[in-house]
């Protein structure tokens, strides 16, 4: 059946077919007043006669929050076409000048999606009718969840918990199987940089005065971290290698998995830096976008206390983690993570963060501990209790000499218990995200 000439207006697709396919595919044009579609988005390209740049536009900047990934659109229509001189210029010029990894090119029979510097596309789906969105908006979707980085937050209202020790040891798991991993420290105490390795902590020990560790920690100024991750990510020469370090645990794998830190310091107190930018809490979620496609899994560990950089944490999250002692204080500080996502929801609709279980951290089998379980399960009934951590001496070990428990295990035999719960406990992990997303499918 012919099209209508209305096809061969691209305003037309751009409408019609374009903005209808990014709607049912679940990416809002904007939530509350932030925008998520920034149309005829800029971009800076070198004129042929090299006396300078010429500002090109390409018709969408698409920012997809929900799966932390960014991708450029160019629409064509039915009169102009896909052809090999548009997937030239939007690979070799508008991904790499704009620093952005994927771009879709889209006409009424076509839509092709490509990386920066594969001329070959990753996907390509033949639209048999424009007027009908749904498998279309289907394909997108679907190529998208494919991509996507799973963004994990161990968060907790209360310090104490055990979260460092579920940050770096699910991170270690998951590279055990294979994965690419990169765990964000927002954490100013940066217990988790410093047990994977990154903060210098070698030479921390070795300091025999004061005077040696505050000039180890004065060196941090020079490096870039976190903070300056959050306040740079949004610039246009923005390149994350920059201030990720590898773990000192890679060392201990015998696969292709490994663990990048994004590293924390006391300088991640200096949140003014930040909140001068509109929506300071998204920051890390920009961010994030010039990483997808790089990592499997980002395991972040967020700070007790809502700050705006927790709020980072919470925000880039697509899942979440609540470690809680079987005890009443820190039974009763669950209640606090959830009413927070409730608000979160409620006022930026689509944002939904997905629990994915409360860990009972630290057991020890007391009535206590058995009669706080059972109330943290009848209150909390729609939250899974995880396979718990308990309590033993070899945790705090393992973390004091910066090795894994699966690998302290080895060397300790009397850990293998509480190192096998760590491994169950991930893969549990990863089997109850497996299953949430395919009911999104």
């Amino acid at each position: 059946m012919p099209l209508s000439s209305q096809w061969d207006i691209e305003a037309y697709v751009s409408v019609h077919l374009v903005q209808e396919m990014l709607i049912q595919a679940g990416i809002p044009k904007r939530l509350g007043s932030i925008n998520f579609w920034y149309p005829e988005f800029r971009i800076k390209v070198p004129k042929i006669d090299g006396t300078g740049f010429a500002e090109k536009r390409v018709d969408f900047l698409i920012e997809d929050h929900i799966r932390s990934i960014n991708f450029l659109i160019e629409v064509k229509s039915a009169k102009q076409r896909i052809n090999d001189d548009a997937r030239f210029q939007l690979v070799n010029k508008y991904l790499y000048r704009s620093n952005i990894k994927l771009g879709v090119l889209i006409d009424p029979f076509l839509i092709e999606i490509y990386e920066y510097g594969q001329l070959k596309p990753k996907a390509k789906f033949e639209i048999e009718d424009p007027n009908h969105i749904e498998p279309i908006a289907t394909f997108l979707r679907t190529f998208l969840n494919s991509v996507k980085m799973r963004t994990i937050a161990i968060h907790a209202s209360k310090g104490g918990v055990g979260k460092t020790t579920l940050v770096v040891n699910i991170a270690y798991e998951l590279a055990k199987q294979g994965h690419q991993v990169l765990v964000v420290d927002l954490d100013e105490q940066a217990n988790a940089s410093l047990s994977l390795g990154v903060n210098k902590a070698d030479e921390i020990d070795k300091a025999v005065s004061l005077e040696e560790v505050e000039q180890i920690l004065e060196s941090f100024e020079e490096r870039r971290e976190l903070i300056d991750f959050l306040v740079e990510c949004t610039e246009e020469d923005f390149d994350y290698t920059k201030y990720i370090r590898p773990s000192s645990f890679n060392a201990l794998l015998t696969n292709s998995g490994k663990i990048d830190v994004l590293p924390s310091s006391y300088r991640t107190l200096e949140v003014q830096k930040i909140e001068k930018f509109p929506f300071p809490q998204l920051r890390l979620n920009r961010g994030l976008a010039a990483v997808s496609g790089d990592y499997d899994y980002v395991i972040i560990d967020t700070p007790p206390s809502y700050t705006t950089v927790t709020w980072n944490g919470i925000f880039a999250a697509q899942y979440l983690i609540i470690p809680s002692q079987m005890e009443y204080l820190s039974a009763y500080g669950i209640r606090y993570p959830l009413i927070q996502l409730k608000e979160i929801h409620k006022e930026w609709s689509g944002t939904e963060k997905k629990v994915l279980g409360i860990v009972p951290m630290m057991t020890d089998g007391t009535n206590l501990n058995k009669k706080i379980t059972l109330l943290v399960k009848k209150t909390f009934k729609d939250f899974p209790l995880l396979p718990e951590i308990k309590r033993a001496t070899y945790v705090g070990q393992s973390l004091h000499k910066r090795i894994p428990l699966s690998s302290f295990a080895e060397q300790r035999p009397q850990a293998g218990s509480v190192a096998r719960q760590m491994i169950n406990l991930t893969n549990q992990l990863i089997e109850r995200i497996n299953s949430l997303e395919s009911k999104e499918v």
